[in-house]
């Protein structure tokens, strides 16, 4: 793939899973060797791997996985990113991202599948309407225990939920929008493809400008090391004007649904960090001096009813977000159009 210029940046991190890396590499090299064939004055692709593992693990692998791929695969360029110590997801696509040299950013999870029509069908909606700050593929997942048996099966993947912002006095909370089959969203035309209007885009696979990504801040380091920085980013682009898309011509196969805490922490202190997070979330995009002071005293509710029911992790919850006051505060203050608080 010699071309003139630099246009696409894969960005995957990864922590050197033996499992993911081999599956999604090889396909993923694949799709933007057939990308490249067919829009062949488009530019050229890279993959950055981002190895967040703290111990090399994806660097040790990268030879085996290469080895699998068939020799046009490996005129894709491939660069490896190392994290100093693991960092979380979230993190971690913001380090390849500041690395990528590409105009446009894809960033995925490393369990993700997306072929060349999928990802030209994301780059045509992007570049087709400059209002619109990212693009998804309709999210499927496998619907058994082994992706390639259910792939060649007549049985289909089933297509995740799309999800919404709910706000309450205490919390701000996401929900999946109902059954995916009964999804009666509607939806336009954006160039020649057909998207529906997202409220938050899933950083499972997501396409972006990587200079507006960066300009708007990309996933919040407040919300390290994952959970809930996809639901910000999506709060932020919005609050410009922007719009988030989910392409129904683009479809990609998440071959494993978790978040990926439970890959870097105990369950009780995942359980702890979410709470964490969803608190934190609240306190950033509270909008008035109003909203804020019934949000502080539904907030003593919340924690009397926690200590009376035992309910630990959610005090835990509360007790780191206040260890990260002062960064929330500072990350509230380069939001447009945010109210001053005396918090």
């Amino acid at each position: 793939m010699r071309k003139s210029k630099l246009n696409l940046s894969l960005v995957l991190p990864t922590l050197g899973s033996q499992e993911r890396l081999p599956r999604s590499l090889p396909a993923l090299c694949e799709a933007l060797v057939e990308l490249g064939a067919r829009t062949p004055s488009g530019g050229e692709a890279e993959i950055v791997v981002v190895d967040d593992s703290g111990v090399g693990a994806a660097e040790a692998s990268l030879p085996e996985i290469l080895s699998t791929l068939d020799p046009a695969s490996r005129e894709v360029s491939i660069r490896i990113v190392r994290t100093e110590r693991n960092l979380g997801f979230a993190p971690a696509v913001m380090r390849g991202a500041r690395d990528a040299r590409g105009a446009l950013l894809l960033a995925l999870h490393d369990d993700v599948l997306i072929d060349a029509d999928g990802v030209a069908a994301l780059l045509e909606v992007l570049h087709a309407e400059p209002t619109i700050f990212a693009a998804s593929p309709r999210l499927l997942r496998p619907t058994g225990p082994d992706t390639a048996a259910d792939r060649a099966s007549d049985t289909a993947p089933v297509r995740v939920p799309a999800r919404i912002v709910h706000l309450e006095d205490d919390w701000l909370r996401v929900r999946e929008v109902g059954d995916p089959a009964e999804d009666a969203r509607p939806a336009r035309a954006v160039g020649g493809q057909r998207v529906i209007d997202l409220e938050v885009l899933p950083s499972a696979a997501v396409l972006v400008r990587r200079g507006e990504f960066l300009d708007l801040g990309g996933f919040d380091r407040l919300f390290g090391p994952a959970t809930l920085e996809d639901v910000d980013l999506s709060l932020c682009a919005r609050r410009r004007g922007r719009s988030l898309v989910e392409v129904l011509g683009a479809e990609a196969l998440h071959l494993d649904l978790g978040d990926g805490v439970p890959d870097v922490l105990e369950a009780p202190a995942a359980r702890a960090l979410r709470a964490r997070n969803r608190l934190l979330l609240r306190w950033k995009h509270l909008s008035t001096r109003t909203d804020a002071a019934e949000h502080l005293v539904s907030l003593w509710r919340t924690a009397l009813e926690a200590g009376l029911t035992g309910d630990r992790e959610t005090l835990e919850g509360m007790a780191l977000a206040m260890d990260r006051l002062g960064e929330m505060a500072e990350s509230r203050a380069t939001l447009s159009g945010a109210a001053p608080m005396d918090l």
